[in-house]
């Protein structure tokens, strides 16, 4: 097995792929290019395994977010002999423009990014050349990464995405200027108003009770002085009560923030779980 550690993501169509570099040979891995297609990953890897002399298959291990893993991958010139053995006639109606876009241009997009650090679109038709450079696809990437990972909510991800633009010198008119999202507030404010005598314990008591019953969890990152520095961060199931929003104090942060319409709800778990009457004044 082999270890790489640089793992390039390749923007296509409407996903990500991806290209490793082994000793200076670009390797793809395969089960994103199979699934982008909309074709079955296990017929395809098995396919595949059955004659890995054939497709110079490597299975490659490679440090990613969630820890370290492994990709089946093919080499790079290798790529347009397995994309022709994929019969366009033959796979479902609505997959097969897909497909044949896939044999038509996928081998070319990671090609231009392993010479050139950019892909050039062929489907564009204006005289200049509409093209994304390997540090924005790489921007991009993370940005993807960190949303998935913090479970951020979408007014925080249209930031993000309009720091990216601005950090390349375009444009972010062409995104929202606000996301439809439920109305929300910080839970000090929201306990205050519902006179509940939680409001003088937020830090030392309800923020613990949350992270116990679920709702919360710590998270941590490192600061500039090399200390580690914790959140707050809404689990999947406190993302039922509301929501992550990047921290005004840290972009590199979360701030949960609650609905306002459920937090009856959430605050009649808290008072169960707590007993607020036990809690000095």
């Amino acid at each position: 097995m082999e270890t790489s550690n640089t793992l390039i993501p390749v923007p296509f169509r409407n996903t990500t792929l991806f290209l490793v570099d082994i000793d200076g040979v670009p390797y793809t891995p395969m089960k994103p290019i199979v699934e982008g297609m909309g074709i079955s990953w296990q017929g395809q890897h098995e396919k595949l395994n059955e004659n890995k002399g054939r497709w110079g298959v490597k299975i490659i291990l490679i440090p990613t977010s969630g820890g370290q893993q492994e990709m089946f991958c093919l080499p790079l010139r290798k790529l347009p002999g397995w994309l022709m053995t994929i019969h366009s006639n033959k796979v479902k109606a609505d997959i097969r423009e897909t497909v044949i876009a896939y044999q038509n241009e996928c081998d070319d997009a990671l090609w231009d990014y392993w010479t050139q650090g950019q892909a050039i679109n062929p489907r564009n038709t204006t005289s200049d050349h509409a093209f994304i450079s390997r540090e924005l696809a790489i921007a991009i990437y993370i940005a993807e990464a960190a949303a998935r990972m913090l479970r951020m909510s979408d007014t925080s991800k249209i930031r993000m995405l309009t720091k990216i633009a601005q950090s390349e010198h375009i444009s972010p008119a062409f995104l929202p200027d606000y996301v439809d999202e439920p109305l929300v507030r910080a839970i000090t404010p929201l306990l205050k108003e519902m006179r509940s005598p939680l409001f003088h314990h937020v830090a030392k008591t309800v923020n613990p009770a949350l992270e116990a019953m679920g709702i919360l969890e710590h998270l941590s990152r490192k600061s500039t002085g090399n200390t580690i520095k914790k959140f707050w961060s809404l689990t999947e199931e406190g993302l039922k009560y509301g929501r992550n929003e990047t921290s005004p104090n840290n972009p590199r942060e979360t701030q949960p923030l609650f609905f306002v319409e459920r937090f009856p709800e959430l605050l009649a778990r808290l008072d169960a779980y707590i007993n607020p009457q036990s809690l000095p004044l």
